[in-house]
C-alpha cells in the first residue's frame, strides 16, 4: 500500500482510474436524488460505501425514505440513475477504448499452466466491441486490448448499470419493469431469475446476486396507485431502460485469458 502512494507511476495509474469510477457511480446515484427531491420522495444524498478488498467501495447509494406510490414516479425514480450514470461513463469508455493498445499476450506455457498463472480482464459487452471495432477493427486472432485506466473505470460503470438494470424485484430495472407491465411483473419474475441462474454457469458471480435479489425479494412490491397508465413518453424511457441494458451486459464480466512467462 505505502508502495502505490509513494511510486508516482502507480499513483497516476490509480487516481486515472479511481477519479473517473467515483465519477460514475456519483452521478448515478445523483439521477436518483435528483428526480426523488422533484417528486417530492424524502431521500439521502448520494454516499459511497467502502470496502477493503477489490474496487474499495462497494458503490454509491442512496436512502428512500418514503413510498412511491404510482407507476409514473417509480419509472422517473427506477431510470433516472441509469441514464445519469450512462450519460457520465460514456465519455469516459469512448476515450478508455480508444486509448487502450491492441496487443497479442505471451503464449500459456507448461510451466505458466502449472502455476496457474492467468490475466483477468473486463468483460465485453456490446457497446465496447461496437467502439473496439470503431477505433481499432478487428483485433487479430489471440489479440486483446491492454486496457486504459478509463476503459476500466468505463468497466466499472457498465458492470454497475447492467446490475441495476436487470428486470428483478427492487433493482432499477425491476422498477423499470413493474412500471411497464404492473402485476405481470410478478409472471415473468422467477422465469428471469432462473435464467440469471442459468448465466451462473457461465460466470459463477451470477449466483451471487441470485442470491442477493432471493433475499430482497424476486417480486416487485405493489403500489398504493397501479391505475394511472404510462403516458408515452416514459413508455419510450422503458424502452430506453432495456436498450441500456443490452448494450451493457456482459454474460461473463471477468474474463480470464492463461498466458505464460
Amino acid at each position: 500500500m505505502t508502495r502505490v502512494w509513494l511510486d508516482e507511476e502507480l499513483r497516476s495509474w490509480g487516481l486515472r482510474f479511481a477519479l473517473p469510477t467515483l465519477l460514475i457511480l456519483l452521478c448515478h446515484e445523483l439521477g436518483h436524488y435528483v428526480v426523488c427531491r422533484r417528486r417530492g420522495l424524502p431521500a439521502t444524498p448520494p454516499y459511497f460505501v467502502p470496502a477493503p478488498l477489490g474496487l474499495g467501495t462497494f458503490g454509491a447509494f442512496i436512502r428512500i425514505r418514503g413510498p412511491i406510490r404510482c407507476r409514473r414516479d417509480l419509472i422517473d425514480v427506477g431510470i433516472s440513475g441509469p441514464i445519469a450514470g450512462f450519460a457520465a461513463l460514456l465519455p469516459i469508455l469512448i476515450y478508455g477504448v480508444a486509448a487502450s493498445e491492441p496487443v497479442v499476450p505471451p503464449a500459456p506455457t507448461e510451466a505458466a499452466a502449472a502455476a496457474g498463472l492467468v490475466l483477468y480482464l473486463p468483460g465485453r459487452s456490446l457497446l465496447v466491441v461496437l467502439l473496439s471495432q470503431l477505433f481499432h477493427g478487428a483485433l487479430p486472432v489471440g489479440a486483446i486490448l491492454n486496457p486504459h485506466p478509463w476503459l476500466l473505470a468505463g468497466w466499472v460503470g457498465l458492470f454497475a448499470t447492467m446490475l441495476n438494470l436487470l428486470p428483478l424485484g427492487q433493482l432499477d430495472g425491476g422498477h423499470v419493469l413493474y412500471a411497464a407491465v404492473g402485476r405481470a411483473q410478478w409472471r415473468l419474475a422467477w422465469p428471469l431469475w432462473g435464467a440469471l441462474a442459468l448465466a451462473g454457469f457461465l460466470w459463477p458471480g451470477w449466483w451471487l446476486w441470485c442470491a442477493v435479489v432471493a433475499l430482497i425479494g424476486v417480486r416487485h412490491p405493489v403500489l398504493a396507485d397501479e391505475e394511472t397508465p404510462l403516458d408515452p413518453f416514459r413508455r419510450r424511457l422503458a424502452l430506453a431502460g432495456l436498450a441500456l441494458f443490452l448494450l451493457c451486459f456482459m454474460p461473463v464480466p471477468i474474463r480470464q485469458v492463461p498466458i505464460g512467462f
